[in-house]
């Protein structure tokens, strides 16, 4: 049935105020493990598919080094443009979570058409600049025009860039859906993408099933037609009312004054997200700068990969924790709220110290695992010796963060981030590559020391509160 316009404008209305009672706060841990196991099993599957491209770079026959450092750029370039979905998904996620809580289903309709909407323009708009500046932006690591990782990279963004509308639809698809309470339809939707990626990645680059063999060119199309797949996918998954939420087709129809609200706490979080990037773009470019032999940047990527291994478990959490923090407000309950994020770091910290022990005690034979080149694997085992020490502020990074924009405070989660990351982490690579002339050991120390006091900052601005009192 059709909702008159001005609904979609409608400010989510003050539910009756609920007393937060000993079952209601004991049923937090089992739903946020129900919230978070779905985003942990996507989660790994979509680890599994850096490992199999980092896996099928590095065994190239020829210029494996160079493939892989490539596949490494490539992932940063990824990360950019999930960035831009990201600042759409976490306006959506929070304003429906609410909206969920409060019992206003109209209200979450109408912000999932317009997210949809928003996703397809961005990404039609990141087609259009990949394709064009595929070459500037990976010349903007250093890399030169004759270096093979040069010809890889470029190959695979501008192959990568028809599926871009795809990609953005299923993200913020998925976003909307979490922040309804449903993390199991996005999760089955992303493992069966996930694994189109690895098996057509695979076939293509081998040549199985009678396939040409394509080589490097092989996981660029694997990836791209995940991403087609994820889209359309998704997009049926809305448009059926499958999940909690749905999509009318009339909502898609721009209505600005939704997509300000959206915007208003997605915008933060993109900025945020953007400069981060761009300090860790500039991190991988001194890397390559250092080391034109591309081990460094092949070992960074790897130890990248394989700490995958335990952050992909606090960001599931975190995910589970901006859903029900976002829903408890929506209830008027701060105090389950609280309750939540504090039983989620509970869970995503207790995974990741305990990951963190893993890299210690089997940091060598992990390294070996994703390289055979005997000097990439020495570097990557002491890296993952190094970052052990981060998970506990890591964790703490994403699980009360997580939190913070579950509520909307995503202005001051952004201000916190962008202080730590360009005044101590920028600054310190910069200080101890370029000036002291140490390796990438040192720039994992400073990785490492830069993680745990963010996490500090980010749970200070937890226990202060002001996030109780955000509106969206």
């Amino acid at each position: 049935m059709t909702q008159p316009r001005a609904a979609l404008s409608e400010a989510i209305p003050p539910p009756h105020r609920r007393i937060s009672l000993p079952e209601q706060t004991h049923s937090l841990l089992p739903e946020l493990l129900w919230l978070a196991v779905p985003v942990l099993a996507e989660n790994i599957l979509h680890m599994g598919v850096g490992w199999s491209d980092t896996y099928l770079a590095s065994r190239l026959p020829d210029h494996a080094a160079d493939a892989t450092a490539s596949i490494g750029l490539v992932t940063y370039i990824i990360w950019l443009l999930g960035l831009i979905a990201g600042a759409i998904g976490t306006g959506s996620t929070a304003i429906i979570a609410r909206a969920s809580g409060a019992k206003h289903q109209r209200l979450a309709n109408s912000v999932c058409g317009q997210s949809v909407t928003a996703a397809v323009i961005a990404g039609l708009a990141t087609t259009a600049m990949v394709i064009l500046f595929a070459v500037p932006l990976t010349r903007a690591t250093g890399l030169g025009p004759g270096n093979p990782a040069t010809v890889f990279s470029v190959y695979y963004l501008r192959v990568l860039g028809l599926s871009l509308p795809f990609m953005m639809l299923m993200l913020a698809a998925n976003a909307c859906l979490r922040g309804a309470g449903d993390s199991i339809t996005p999760a089955v939707a992303m493992i069966a993408v996930d694994l189109v990626n690895i098996v057509v990645s695979f076939a293509l680059t081998r040549g199985w099933f009678g396939l040409p063999v394509m080589g490097f060119r092989g996981i660029a199309i694997g990836t791209t037609a995940a991403y087609v797949s994820g889209g359309l996918i998704q997009f049926a998954v809305l448009v059926s009312g499958r999940g909690k939420i749905r999509l009318f087709l009339h909502r898609l129809r721009p209505h600005w004054t939704t997509m300000k609200r959206v915007m208003r706490i997605g915008i933060p979080n993109g900025a945020e997200g953007l400069v981060t990037w761009s300090a860790q773009f500039m991190i991988l470019g001194i890397i390559f700068h250092i080391d034109p032999s591309n081990v460094l940047s092949a070992a960074h990527i790897i130890t990248i990969r394989i700490e995958s291994l335990s952050f992909m478990t606090g960001l599931a959490v975190a995910t589970a924790a901006a859903t029900v923090v976002g829903q408890s407000l929506g209830m008027n309950d701060p105090r389950r709220a609280a309750r939540a994020a504090h039983i989620a770091y509970a869970l995503g910290g207790g995974a990741m110290c305990l990951g963190g022990v893993c890299f210690i005690l089997f940091r060598h034979p992990l390294s070996r695992a994703l390289s055979v080149d005997p000097n990439v694997a020495h570097v990557v085992a002491t890296c993952l010796f190094i970052t052990a020490f981060a998970s506990p502020g890591f964790a703490a990074t994403l699980v009360y963060g997580g939190a913070l924009r579950g509520a909307g405070d995503t202005l001051v989660v952004m201000l916190i981030n962008l202080a730590s990351i360009i005044g101590l982490r920028l600054v310190g690579v910069v200080f101890v590559t370029l000036f002291l002339h140490r390796g990438l050991e040192a720039v994992w120390m400073v990785l490492c020391i830069e993680l745990n006091l963010r996490g500090l900052f980010i749970f200070a601005r937890f226990l202060q509160g002001g996030w109780k009192n955000v509106k969206v």
